[in-house]
């Protein structure tokens, strides 16, 4: 996972330009109601002008009823060749949620009137974390990634006009007719047609963002959507087009639909924001990982997965290994980093191989009990007789660590020094060298401790600013310094943009 918004930002990902935006995000992600499929045609269209179909008039209807709606409660699902993302959105009055699900994890939002009650979730590996967004703007962007699957008046109605212009200048291709078709519980009504940008005037393309001196604008592509005739939505919509030769496809099916709104969940309990965004941003880190490890192939795949399992100690990640005896290999390196002998129960091959991995970690002789190859037995005793020794001299520079311990509370601690930038046991005998430095003052109103068994600072945010503050100045004071009293140059930092 790469960057803080990747997990909530799983789009589309298409190169084309404004298909992307428009026809099949429109598609999937704008929700829009046509008040009855045949109830507003009042007057009957004229099949030769393009917007006059009952086919554009169809669709283009969906975007105004979808900008009308104000409370809702949606299921839908996406795939990108194959690759399937869950969603769902709920809306009563000003309150909101909104769940996004795939390989990556899960994660939801629970939105009102403003950010200070913004609350986010994410589930990943085993653990969830959920914040609130507040003003912190990290969490501000993460919470923006999911508020972008909710129906957006302005989206729908911008999406209308730039659907009207595809189809005005020939872009957007209806095919003859709509056929009637059952889609799960939606009687809808099937249309297709394709996008082709080739026949377009440069002047056209201008118009429409499309640079002319794209090599290829501008596969022809093909679109099917299915729109429900009692409320309208697009509750199914397929495309396929080409990127570099290559075929794609695009998915979208809808599952529930209800226009009055639903229940939202309960809000659960919260961590501090510094807390969630640590766990997302690793979170990121090890999706993205994984997601370049499945974009090799064989051995060179299975070697990722293991490289990423042994460094998290995650047994999961073994799991995504298809071939079965390097998944176990994979399963023997997690169970000996974590010491964790559960997993070797749970191997069909080398399960002994993993007994004697752990036991030559902890000592565990009981171990070597569950060894079914008795030819091994000797060598797991051996393991674990190298594990105990291990364990014992591990112990002895813990209880060292434990003894040189200085405090157990805060008010074991106390701040020394001129200017309070020494922070000891508060009955501590030793001499403290007074001193003036800029750098003390930025420890003004940081909290002198018992931080995890030693007297320290508990340095934070406000502390950290100071310090570049003061670094920045002590760089601009330096190179200033380097300049002669005769020269011409006043500020020779302000050429070199420090500060």
């Amino acid at each position: 996972m790469a960057d803080k918004t990747n997990i909530a930002k799983k789009g589309i990902g298409l190169k084309i330009p404004v298909l992307a935006a428009v026809v099949i995000i429109a598609a999937l992600a704008a929700i829009g109601y046509y008040g009855g499929f045949f109830g507003s045609l009042a007057t009957p269209p004229n099949p030769t002008v393009p917007l006059a179909t009952p086919e554009a008039r169809l669709l283009l209807a969906s975007y105004d009823r979808g900008a009308e709606l104000s409370s809702y409660s949606l299921n839908w699902s996406v795939s990108e060749n194959g690759v399937w993302r869950n969603y769902a959105a709920v809306k009563n009055g000003s309150d909101s949620w909104v769940l996004e699900q795939g390989a990556f994890g899960k994660m939801y939002g629970f939105f009102g009137k403003d950010n200070a009650t913004d609350l986010v979730c994410l589930e990943y590996g085993g653990e969830t974390k959920c914040a609130l967004t507040g003003n912190q703007s990290d969490m501000a962007d993460i919470a923006a990634g999911l508020k972008i699957w909710r129906p957006n008046p302005i989206a729908s109605l911008g999406q209308k006009d730039e659907t009207r212009k595809l189809i005005a200048v020939g872009v957007i291709k209806f095919k003859p007719g709509m056929a009637s078709e059952a889609v799960g519980d939606f009687n809808t009504q099937k249309i297709a047609y394709v996008l082709d940008y080739s026949n377009l005037t440069v002047q056209q393309m201008v118009s429409l963002g499309v640079s002319p001196n794209n090599a290829n604008p501008l596969d022809v592509v093909e679109v099917t959507i299915w729109i429900d005739n009692r409320t309208g939505l697009l509750v199914k919509s397929h495309a396929s087009y080409s990127s570099l030769g290559v075929p794609q496809f695009y998915d979208g099916l809808y599952t529930g639909v209800s226009t009055v709104g639903g229940t939202i969940p309960q809000r659960p309990g919260i961590v501090a924001t510094e807390a969630f965004v640590d766990f997302y941003s690793k979170s990121t880190q090890d999706y993205s990982e994984r997601a370049a490890c499945l974009a090799k192939k064989g051995a060179e795949q299975d070697t990722c997965f293991k490289s990423i399992a042994a460094n998290n100690g995650d047994w999961e990640t073994c799991k995504l290994i298809k071939t079965p005896f390097e998944y176990e290999s994979c399963s023997i390196i997690v169970a000996q980093e974590t010491k964790n002998a559960v997993i070797c129960g749970k191997l069909a091959t080398l399960s002994d191989e993993c007994y004697i991995s752990v036991a030559g970690e902890t000592g565990n002789f009981e171990l070597c009990r569950n060894v079914k190859n008795m030819s091994l037995s000797l060598n797991c005793i051996e393991a674990a007789t190298a594990g105990q020794k291990k364990y014992e001299a591990a112990a002895t520079i813990a209880a060292n660590a434990y003894a040189a311990r200085n405090c157990a509370e805060d008010a074991g601690c106390k701040a020394f020094g001129n200017q309070g930038q020494y922070c000891a046991p508060k009955n501590s005998t030793a001499q403290f060298a007074d001193g003036s430095s800029p750098v003390h003052t930025c420890l003004a109103g940081v909290r002198c401790g018992c931080l995890e068994g030693y007297c320290g600072f508990a340095k934070n945010e406000t502390y950290y600013s100071c310090m570049n503050r003061v670094e920045d100045e002590e760089l601009r004071a330096y190179i200033n310094g380097l300049i002669p009293d005769n020269s011409t140059i006043t500020n020779v930092t302000e050429k070199i943009g420090i500060g």
